[in-house]
């Protein structure tokens, strides 16, 4: 136990002292030529690193949540599976913690070398974040991490203690995200028309209190989908019975966290996109109306494909649960108004990503027929109205709460037998699991995408060939080879942390 402490820390300390080492060549490192990466190009290069470290990042910190959720209510209800549950994700929880380290020393290599311009002005600009505050607050989340992990036996009769070295974990791993959202905030939305602003003032920008709560949000969601997903995988794995009864409790368990914590993040996301509207008008129809605006087209789509996955999931689960067939219709007309809703929230008014047509769009044609054969018909066009789409969003969160609302009482009412779920359940965990990678994945294109061609908007210019807005159809398949490179990782940790481990052991 104690060499695989070392060999983690070893590992964690190393790209620790790697980061420390680049950071006078970064000071320093104005007006130095940038490197090349070969066959990729430096923004995908970044872009691939960025998005896998942050993948990982968004785990380790979902997770802990849950964890210490699941620790707490074995503690109030006495029921075992909850304390298994835990100590199962914190298993995997270890080993994605080493990956996340690694995938973040990678990145400050790839970030110092490809943009040293970008560089120097970040740690100009947050030298106390990048020296003091990150270091000391990842060196403190890496002890009460592993802590937390091997100290589980040793206190399981001080369970009080245990578990409040998790919540200070997650609250330190909550104020290492916020360190990071100041700088990520920044780069979009910097203070104005202030000629030295001091570091509050850089930390504290229009976008960093609504990107801090959309990602605590949102990173919740993302680990309740995530355990939910194991357990679809473990499911499908095992043979034996009661392994199968708790593997299905536990993506019931899972999906229930990630769908519940979903309810409520589009709600942070319209406030996150409000602040861009009061920080520069340009940004947010840039965002929502024009070039980026089919990036929120594919969004929507994915989160209804979502809302929609967790109602049949629901309605699958029920056909298990004995003396409650009559909640079975309730369910099956709630499925059908989310259908529709979605449809009506993702149907957009114009089918091409621009305000302003280009000539080359409609050559051949008046701008006229144009617009006939690429926007909704006249008497459809109130489907496209935000009156229209606001009632389809409330209509999604509110139906499919009321129907998560009814399969808890039809499980307290009825007789529910674990593991004896439609089979097709642990298909629809696996596809939310998978859609919520990619949905991080494109917004977080759209979050950096949206500042155009600056680094830093309106005050560090990207000079390089690559800054531009890549096309839809770029974005999601380099979005799509990274969600499945992660996904087919996380399934590897997965089965080495709980399944090939139990075989062995």
């Amino acid at each position: 136990m104690v060499k695989m402490i070392n060999s983690r820390f070893k590992i964690f300390y190393c790209l620790l002292l790697t980061a420390c080492c680049l950071l006078p060549a970064a000071v320093n490192a104005q007006g130095l030529e940038p490197l090349h990466f070969p066959l990729f190009g430096n923004r995908t290069a970044i872009w691939i690193i960025a998005q896998f470290h942050i993948l990982f990042a968004s785990f380790i910190l979902g997770v802990p949540l849950f964890v210490v959720i699941a620790e707490y209510l074995y503690m109030r209800k006495g029921d075992y599976r909850y304390e298994r549950l835990a100590k199962d994700i914190a298993r995997v929880m270890a080993i994605a913690y080493s990956i996340t380290a690694l995938t973040g020393g990678t990145f400050a290599f790839l970030l110092f070398g490809l943009y040293p311009d970008f560089s120097y002005h970040i740690i100009n600009q947050f030298a106390p974040l990048w020296t003091l505050f990150y270091p000391g607050l990842v060196i403190i989340e890496t002890i009460l991490m592993y802590l937390y992990y091997f100290s589980w036996e040793p206190l399981k009769e001080r369970k009080g203690i245990h578990l409040s070295i998790g919540i200070f974990l997650n609250i330190v791993g909550i104020l290492t995200l916020f360190n990071m959202d100041a700088i990520a905030s920044y780069m979009n939305t910097p203070p104005r028309h202030l000629i030295n602003p001091t570091l509050w003032e850089n930390v504290y920008n229009y976008t960093w209190m609504p990107l801090n709560i959309h990602r605590v949000v949102g990173n919740l969601t993302y680990g309740g989908y995530m355990v939910g997903m194991m357990g679809a995988f473990l499911y499908v794995w095992s043979d034996n019975k009661d392994d199968r009864a708790y593997y299905d409790w536990m993506g019931y368990i899972g999906n229930t966290i990630g769908v519940g914590a979903m309810l409520v993040l589009p709600i942070m996301g319209y406030i996150y996109a409000k602040e861009f509207y009061r920080y520069a008008a340009e940004l947010g129809t840039y965002m929502m109306s024009d070039r980026l605006s089919m990036y929120f087209e594919a969004q929507a789509i994915i989160v209804g494909l979502m809302f929609l996955a967790s109602n049949y999931y629901i309605y699958l689960s029920m056909k298990r649960i004995e003396g409650v067939a009559g909640y079975a219709p309730i369910v099956r007309f709630g499925f059908i108004v989310v259908f529709f809703s979605a449809c009506i929230w993702f149907i957009p008014r114009h089918y091409f990503a621009t305000m302003v047509p280009e000539e080359w769009m409609y050559e051949g044609m008046t701008k006229g027929e144009f617009f006939k054969t690429t926007e909704l018909p006249s008497h459809l066009g109130f489907l496209a109205l935000m009156k229209a789409k606001n009632t389809a969003a409330v209509l999604l969160v509110l139906v499919t709460l009321l129907n998560y609302i009814i399969y808890r009482r039809a499980i307290k009412r009825g007789r529910i037998e674990w593991g004896k779920v439609d089979f097709r359940a642990q298909y629809v965990l696996i596809f939310l699991g998978f859609s919520d990678i990619w949905l991080m994945n494109l917004m977080g294109a759209v979050r950096a995408l949206v500042r155009k061609d600056y680094h830093v908007y309106l005050l560090l210019k990207d000079t390089t060939m690559e800054a531009y807005t890549p096309s839809l159809a770029y974005a999601s398949s380099l979005t799509t080879t990274i969600t499945i490179g992660f996904f087919l990782l996380f399934v590897f940790i997965v089965w080495l942390g709980l399944r090939f481990g139990k075989e062995k052991g």
